[in-house]
């Protein structure tokens, strides 16, 4: 069922993507990769959550939890950098309107993959936790589209808010 995600996101991206302006949101789509790498990497030993796989034919790829997690960030993160900053409205309503629908599309997805099995919540996380952090990542992803060090500066003490905020001891860290 991860592929069939990841290919219902690739078709929503021929559909809805705004391609001919990517190169205008490439670094929009490595600031969202490279965060989520740097989740995997620091909380390598101390997942607040984790891939798993839900049907036969991710077994039969041998999903895990990296190959699922890298997979999202080819494909998902392309997609919805592609689709929410390709089609960000101009307004300030509509774009919180905007962040409110991705917030509710990464909520169900998000939602469904946990009933079937290929999300688990670990440490204190849960899907409430998950709508919260929608929230501001997509707030950050037009904060870094429109002033990217503006962006890369408040990703830091967000990155230390939820770091004590879920208690992550330094032990953790290799």
């Amino acid at each position: 069922m991860s592929i069939l995600i990841l290919v219902l996101y690739i078709l929503a991206g021929i559909k809805f993507g705004n391609w001919s302006k990517f190169d205008k949101y490439y670094s929009t789509v490595l600031y969202f990769v490279i965060g989520d790498l740097l989740s995997q990497f620091l909380l390598f030993n101390h997942s607040l959550w984790l891939f798993h796989p839900m049907d036969k034919i991710d077994r039969l790829f041998h999903l895990n939890h990296t190959f699922i997690a890298l997979a999202k960030m080819a494909v998902q993160y392309t997609v919805t950098v592609a689709i929410f900053i390709g089609r960000l409205p101009h307004t300030l309503v509509k774009q919180v309107l905007w962040i409110l629908l991705w917030t509710g599309i990464y909520g169900m997805n998000e939602y469904i993959t946990h009933q079937y099995g290929g999300l688990s919540y670990h440490r204190g996380w849960s899907f409430g936790w998950d709508l919260a952090f929608n929230i501001m990542m997509f707030i950050m992803l037009v904060i870094h589209y429109k002033k990217p060090l503006m962006a890369w500066v408040l990703s830091v003490p967000i990155i230390i808010a939820l770091w004590l905020i879920f208690d992550v001891p330094m032990n953790v860290l290799k």
